[in-house]
């Protein structure tokens, strides 16, 4: 395989065109609710979440449908048209929004819980570093945010769970991570609280 095309997107400009083809996405897109997801819901009771990374929309649309506000953002604007009409046949809806987590001024919060899956590992260490501020800003003292990264980044940094403590220590406390083998590659679910 040609190098330019071996390695995955990054740029909203390929997310974009990867999202234009009808299945091209399901290498790394899952039809299944994380279980870790759906507990965080079940012990939290949120009534407030927000997406980073959303893609599609499915979970912040099943979050939506248990009746929560759910905000959820991706920088291409393709794959929240998509959620967008994804979403369309159901009654309770998210609010879909076109943005870059590393900036996310036009969205106030704050949300009880924030979530992510597989967003936070395509980024570099200071857009991680961004995305943290943003995360902090944006969750509720208390709430809840859950991550689930890979292991080695397709930028090929290595991520475990010292990693993820060191990233997040200024605001928040690394409460819990666990061992994963979703979509059969090393990763880890991370969830993490916002100080008080």
């Amino acid at each position: 395989m040609n190098e330019k095309h071996s390695k995955p997107p990054s740029t909203s400009e390929q997310f974009n065109k990867v999202y234009s083809f009808p299945y091209v996405h399901w290498l790394w897109s899952d039809i299944r609710i994380p279980k870790e997801l759906t507990e965080l819901v079940k012990t939290k009771k949120p009534k407030s979440s927000l997406e980073l990374g959303c893609g599609l929309g499915r979970y912040s649309t099943f979050l939506a449908n248990q009746g929560i506000r759910a905000s959820a953002v991706d920088f291409s604007f393709v794959a929240i048209e998509r959620a967008r009409t994804n979403s369309a046949k159901y009654e309770n809806k998210p609010e879909f929004l076109v943005g870059d987590v590393t900036n996310l001024e036009t969205i106030k919060g704050p949300f009880d819980i924030s979530f992510d899956v597989g967003c936070f590992h395509c980024l570099n260490e200071v857009s991680q570093q961004k995305y943290v501020s943003e995360v902090y800003r944006l969750l509720k003292p208390g709430g809840t945010h859950l991550i689930w990264a890979l292991d080695s980044s397709p930028g090929e940094m290595n991520l475990n769970p010292p990693f993820l403590a060191k990233s997040f220590e200024k605001g928040f406390l690394l409460v819990d991570s666990m061992f994963s083998r979703r979509r059969i590659v090393a990763s880890h679910w991370y969830w993490l609280v916002r100080n008080k």
